[in-house]
């Protein structure tokens, strides 16, 4: 393929009319169109992870992080770093962030890991019987009585899937 240079661009500028509100038109509305895809999580992250894109390219898979995580709940999948709440809930210490010398994780970033829970239809609550279990467990109260999470409040994690003994909380 040959490199595109001044010429060609000359040329194409040449036989293509581009106004000012033409382009700031498609760089603005690629942006919005792509910015949910762009920043979207492909696996569940550590806490304190960078922005996907930035996570996926500083991330080395070193292990450092589930190495210095105490509950031992980050895994290397794919040679990236991937948090697993299935047993235990994560305490947001930040040893891992403390650890990664690539800054993919850095205590600078959110302590969330990004993830909400989702309640099936086998939750008592939702069944009309009583069960506070997951609003008990939640430290940061980010759980109501009618089950509504405040996202601003929730830090994903993972107390509340953890404290339902019927597994009718799921992390997303």
């Amino acid at each position: 393929m040959q490199a595109r240079n001044e010429q060609y661009y000359e040329a194409y500028l040449s036989h293509k009319q581009i106004s000012r509100r033409g382009l700031f038109r498609t760089l603005f509305n690629s942006v919005d169109k792509g910015q949910k895809e762009y920043n979207a999580r492909l696996a569940h992250r550590p806490p304190f992870a960078a922005e996907e894109h930035l996570f996926l390219v500083a991330c080395t898979g070193c292990g450092d992080c589930t190495q210095t995580c105490p509950h031992n709940l980050i895994q290397i999948q794919q040679k990236k770093a991937v948090l697993e709440l299935d047993y235990m809930s994560c305490s947001l210490c930040g040893k891992c962030a403390e650890s990664c010398s690539t800054n993919a994780l850095n205590i600078a970033f959110r302590r969330d890991t990004g993830l909400r829970p989702s309640v099936s239809n086998e939750c008592l609550v939702k069944q009309n019987q009583p069960c506070t279990m997951c609003q008990d467990q939640c430290s940061q109260q980010a759980i109501s009585s009618n089950l509504t999470v405040n996202n601003e409040l929730c830090n994903g994690c993972g107390e509340c899937k953890i404290s339902c003994f019927l597994s009718a909380i799921q992390l997303v």
